[in-house]
């Protein structure tokens, strides 16, 4: 590593290896009743078991009429002949495809490895430019593209003793992927290209990110503090949002959404007897049929799940905001009627019809894990986490409980939004990747500078910087080495085609010494001292020179 140059892949594999554990054997684990599961192939069934459920519906239909309607009405309109035609796939779409294959990835049963793909010759992908065209125009995806064989990965933090501690990770077909993007093109052009998709989700779009939606509702809240208004917020914790998407709702949603027939029957073929076997060590399980939800890490998936949530009541109430990345569900509502009892009314009222439509379409939340803060401005951290006054906020018949902190999207909110925690648990993370690359990055390392830089840049600094825009204005002192970066983003947010995001950064910027600062507080910030005296030196140096 002393002479490879920063653009060497070798730089990735440091990276990996510092986010990642390392590979441990699947101990013995715990069946529902405590007895141990130590054989392979019961440790392959009970894997197996625990994927099965977790891709089907946990509990009964809310409201079976409504279900029964939904499965008649799909079922009547797909059993018709498709009536609209899908542009057809042409070889240089095919050749675009193929190059951005990634090698490394493993193949699926039918043993052709993406390596393979790419030397496939052009009458071979002109061969695969017609089996491409003939699926499309029969509705058709191939049962051979579908089958996965799933290996377990643990989740960080989770005990390992459980089969529900370990995610799923699906070996596909890499002839069925290159198919699901053709397919996801087409879709994308459809939902995206016509503006289909409300502008409450930041997920799965161009331009759009996490940072983006953390601003929304900070610039709201921070506003709030400017006004004396006071701002709650909830998020919802939704349960195995991917894994469990009710095929007929999502089938009726695209009809609703009037994506062509052909591509809608096709996606319905792709979901269809979708089946796995569960790999452990050298044994597998036997096959088992998945029920519910869209694959996890299939191009298709974020697409089809914001098609699925694409109709989530946008609140009724006045002053009561959505925010929406991916499956993490916000809501936020600020008044400046003192009364905290009357002005949290309607703000129960949106949380009720959330919870209504999510019943409806068989998506579950979990109260108990999902949480409240009321933000309030103060210097000094308080102790309590809400007012004596305030009401409880019900889902489900259950209390959501009120918290002083919550990660949100990468960024640990607090009540006051001090930030301290979130730049905390920052610290905490970097001084982590620092130790561990202490040999590497330290005097006695023979790397050279600009390696060094590298490494430090891709393990450490992303660390520090992420979201940063949103919180730098915050810190103790002014993080004058973000201000490019905010700007840039602020820049972005400005002129942004989402009005929502716009609105959110379109303000008259305080002076730094005013008592409420808000995110874009950093760009008018003078530099620390520290900055500032080596600003001044580059500056005698550069006259110098």
């Amino acid at each position: 590593m002393e002479e490879i140059k920063p653009s060497h892949k070798a730089f990735w594999a440091v990276t990996k290896a510092l986010k990642t554990e390392e590979y441990t054997p699947i101990p013995p684990l715990k069946k529902p009743h405590n007895s141990m599961v130590i054989d392979d192939a019961e440790i392959a069934k009970s894997l197996a078991d625990s994927i099965e459920t977790q891709c089907s519906h946990a509990s009964p239909p809310h409201d079976i009429a409504h279900i029964s309607r939904i499965e008649e009405e799909v079922l009547q309109k797909t059993s018709l002949e498709p009536k609209d035609d899908l542009a057809p796939v042409s070889l240089s779409e095919v050749q675009t495809l193929v190059k951005s294959l990634n090698t490394r990835k493993a193949p699926g049963l039918d043993g052709i490895s993406k390596k393979a793909i790419k030397c496939f010759s052009i009458p071979l992908l002109s061969l695969l430019v017609v089996i491409f065209n003939a699926c499309i125009k029969k509705c058709y995806f191939r049962p051979a593209w579908k089958e996965a064989e799933v290996i377990g990965i643990h989740k960080p933090g989770k005990p390992r003793d459980l089969p529900a501690s370990y995610r799923p990770i699906s070996l596909l077909s890499s002839l069925g992927k290159l198919f699901k993007k053709i397919l996801k093109t087409r879709l994308s052009d459809h939902l995206l290209g016509k503006g289909l998709i409300i502008v409450e989700q930041f997920g799965f779009r161009p331009a759009h990110s996490c940072p983006q939606q953390v601003l929304r509702l900070v610039e709201y809240v921070s506003e709030g503090f400017e006004t004396e208004r006071s701002t709650v917020a909830v998020f919802f914790d939704v349960a195995k949002a991917f894994d469990r998407v009710w095929h007929a709702g999502l089938i009726y949603k695209l009809y609703s959404l009037q994506v062509p027939d052909r591509l809608i029957i096709t996606i319905q073929n792709y979901l269809a007897n979708r089946n796995f076997t569960f790999r452990h060590e050298r044994t597998h399980s036997t096959r088992r049929l998945i029920r519910a939800g869209v694959p996890q890490g299939s191009t298709l998936s974020p697409l089809l799940y914001s098609a699925y949530t694409n109709d989530v009541p946008r609140p009724s109430s006045s002053g009561v905001q959505l925010a929406l990345f991916a499956d993490d569900t916000a809501l936020f509502y600020g008044s400046r009627n003192r009364s905290t009892r009357f002005t949290l009314l309607p703000f129960q009222r949106a949380i009720d019809e959330l919870d209504q439509w999510f019943r409806k379409w068989r998506i579950e939340v979990n109260p108990d894990k999902s949480a409240a803060i009321q933000f309030k401005y103060g210097k000094i951290r308080s102790r309590l986490i809400v007012d004596k006054n305030t009401p409880n906020l019900k889902m489900l018949d259950a209390n959501i409980p009120w918290q002083r902190n919550y990660k949100y999207l990468g960024v640990t909110l607090d009540k006051n939004l001090h930030f301290r925690d979130h730049i905390e648990r920052v610290r905490n993370t970097a001084l982590f990747y620092k130790a561990r690359l202490g040999a590497v990055l330290g005097r006695k390392s023979k790397l050279s500078r600009r390696n060094k830089r590298t490494i430090y840049k891709m393990c450490i600094r992303t660390v520090m910087t992420y979201a940063s825009p949103v919180f730098a204005h915050a810190a103790p002192k002014a993080l004058h080495r973000l201000q490019d970066a905010s700007k840039r983003f602020f820049d972005i947010a400005g002129s942004h085609p989402n009005a929502l995001l716009r609105a959110a950064v379109e303000y008259q910027q305080l002076h730094p010494t005013h008592l409420i600062r808000r995110p874009r507080n950093v760009l008018t910030d003078p530099p620390d001292a520290f900055t500032a005296a080596v600003e001044s030196l580059n500056d005698v140096n550069y006259t110098h020179d």
